[in-house]
């Protein structure tokens, strides 16, 4: 399986409520294009905003967490490419990039394509 995992840090400006809505309106936009892809799966992780999350940067010397993650998990590349050549992915794909623009940090954020390698599935 490949992913593809988009790391998200906010617009500094925006509040982490703010971030949050933005987040929401994204993740139904990204569930329509996952579907439209016909990807295999799509998971979504918004960062707690707990002690614990600053104690670990403080000891391991790591840099602040991402705000959010969304992995799409696609079995054939060929034919998600193809998908999102034409409709309705295209239109999708451009509007999911113009919801990034709106709110996600994109020189600090991530997007990048990983294989999968699962240890442990229960």
């Amino acid at each position: 399986m490949i992913k593809f995992i988009q790391c998200v840090r906010k617009k500094p400006e925006l509040s982490i409520q703010d971030f949050r809505q933005f987040w929401k309106t994204y993740q139904e936009k990204a569930t329509e294009l996952a579907r439209a892809m016909n990807a295999k799966g799509l998971t979504f992780c918004t960062t707690l905003n707990v002690e614990e999350n600053l104690q670990v940067m403080l000891t391991r010397g790591t840099s602040e967490p991402y705000d959010g993650v969304a992995q799409f998990l696609i079995s054939n590349a060929p034919r998600t490419i193809e998908a999102l050549s034409r409709e309705p992915g295209k239109s999708l794909m451009a509007e999911l990039q113009r919801l990034q623009t709106g709110f996600i940090d994109l020189e600090n954020s991530a997007f990048f394509f990983a294989a999968e390698d699962v240890a442990i599935r229960r």
